[in-house]
């Protein structure tokens, strides 16, 4: 019998993306769900390649670059990862 997984949280995820952005660029200022992603946390494409690598690997997803469209903020980020997760494993996001 399988164990089954947790699916991720979009707390769960905000909180990781807080922890990259701190811990992998240095970022000092506190993140906010509503905070978007290029103007104000002034994330270049770089950046955010290396937040979404990581996510992808704590997470076990894959984000695709016609994602990039539909996410503009950190609860967008965390929202798309609880997605993608819900997807990876058969089922529908809570």
């Amino acid at each position: 019998m399988e164990a089954e997984v947790e699916l991720p949280t979009e707390e769960r995820v905000s909180s990781e993306i807080a922890r990259v952005l701190r811990d992998c660029l240095r970022l000092t200022r506190p993140v906010e769900p509503g905070l978007d992603l290029a103007r104000d946390l002034q994330l270049d494409s770089v950046a955010l390649l290396t937040v979404v690598v990581e996510l992808e690997r704590v997470f076990g997803v894959e984000l695709h670059e016609e994602d990039a469209g539909e996410v503009r903020t950190v609860q967008e980020l965390a929202a798309l990862v609880v997605r993608r997760a819900a997807e990876a494993r058969g089922g529908r996001a809570p």
